[in-house]
């Protein structure tokens, strides 16, 4: 079963990565913007997921999260902390990419594409996969 983040999880990811209140972001995010991204890795239509493989899932609340813009600033690193956050929840390994450097590089590289629509959702869950051990 998987286990999904809420709003109190996004908050406190939040609140770690900038450094600010949860008490204060929570007044200052959108959190209807940030609920719908924390729904969408559940979603189903007629009784099947949307996003049958976990790597799908995580793609799905890490796009939404980082292209919803919920928070004022940072969006791109909280939904990458919420992603990690996530897929440890759920047992799985992040293994970061051979190729980043000490500062993330190709990580840096991912999340840009995703906020800039170079790179598309599928795209995002093949990397995600390529980090988990997941066949894609």
């Amino acid at each position: 079963m998987v286990e999904y983040l809420g709003l109190a999880d996004f908050l406190l990811i939040a609140e770690a990565v900038l450094e600010e209140p949860a008490e204060v972001l929570y007044h200052s995010t959108n959190l209807n913007l940030a609920d719908s991204a924390l729904q969408a890795p559940a979603a189903s239509f007629r009784g099947s997921d949307l996003y049958p493989t976990f790597s799908r899932k995580a793609a799905a609340l890490c796009f939404r999260l980082c292209n919803n813009h919920p928070l004022v600033d940072g969006n791109k690193r909280v939904a990458y902390e919420a992603l990690r956050e996530f897929v440890a929840r759920n047992g799985y390994n992040w293994s970061d990419p051979v190729n980043d450097g000490p500062d993330g590089d190709e990580t840096v590289k991912v999340m840009w594409g995703v906020a800039g629509g170079s790179i598309s959702e599928p795209e995002l869950a093949a990397w995600i996969a390529e980090r988990i051990g997941e066949d894609w």
